[in-house]
């Protein structure tokens, strides 16, 4: 065998080298129409419709927005599940009120979307105490009867006269601590009562005091000052 011979299995494979040029022509004639692309004119009414069809989204996306604010922003937005109607618990409260001498001096009044029972008075508050007598007790205790077949959030406010605490032996230093003391005090009242559910308590001192402005009588503008505010909301309460 001569070394001039070759191989047929060898001179019978094809040549992919013609792959190369394809190649190099695919890219030239890629290259020419992105250039043809970029030189080309926009149409004007076309690209007009684009923008005004993503304007309007936007402007869409922007009212909702404004509308509803955003979710870190406002959660007060959030829709929470009501429970007892408000209109119907202020009367069966009411109810309550005409049978028992002990809740002759409470007040049950509705206010925007909360009922509010409001317990005021030299009957169950004197200036620096929590609790004057047996009678803020009982009181809430038959509230609580009420109260406790409701799923409603319950909120208690305490609230003082605007007189600095200046005794030395007073048992709270300040109003506020007074006020919380107070709200404390009625909102045991209510657990002990038979309300399951978690009750939110504020100290408010005397910050709105100046609610009270239409009464001139300085000893019954004082006497109200010194309350508690059971705050009934129409929202579902939790954690029971």
């Amino acid at each position: 065998m001569t070394p001039y011979l070759t191989n047929n299995n060898e001179t019978n494979k094809p040549s992919t080298i013609w792959m190369t040029s394809l190649a190099d022509l695919l890219a030239l004639l890629l290259a020419f129409f992105v250039l043809m692309f970029s030189m080309s004119e926009i149409k004007v009414d076309r690209w007009q419709t684009i923008t005004e069809t993503l304007g309007n989204k936007i402007s869409d996306d922007n009212d909702l927005v404004t509308k509803t604010g955003s979710a870190e922003k406002n959660m007060a937005m959030i829709r929470e599940p009501k429970a007892i109607d408000l209109a119907y618990l202020e009367h069966i409260l009411n109810g309550k009120k005409q049978q028992s001498p002990l809740l002759t001096n409470i007040e049950i009044f509705k206010a925007e979307e909360r009922l509010v029972i409001s317990l005021s008075g030299s009957e169950f508050f004197r200036p620096g105490t929590e609790i004057e007598s047996g009678n803020m007790i009982e009181a809430v205790y038959l509230l609580g009867n009420t109260l406790r077949h409701i799923e409603n959030r319950v909120e208690v406010y305490g609230h003082t006269d605007p007189d600095p605490i200046t005794s030395p032996t007073a048992k709270y230093k300040t109003n506020w601590a007074l006020s919380v003391a107070r709200a404390l005090s009625v909102a045991n009242a209510l657990k002990n009562s038979g309300y399951e559910y978690s009750i939110r308590v504020f100290g408010m001192a005397d910050s709105r005091f100046n609610e009270l402005s239409e009464i001139t009588d300085k000893d019954q503008k004082y006497s109200l000052a010194r309350r508690v505010d059971i705050v009934i909301q129409e929202a579902v309460g939790q954690g029971r």
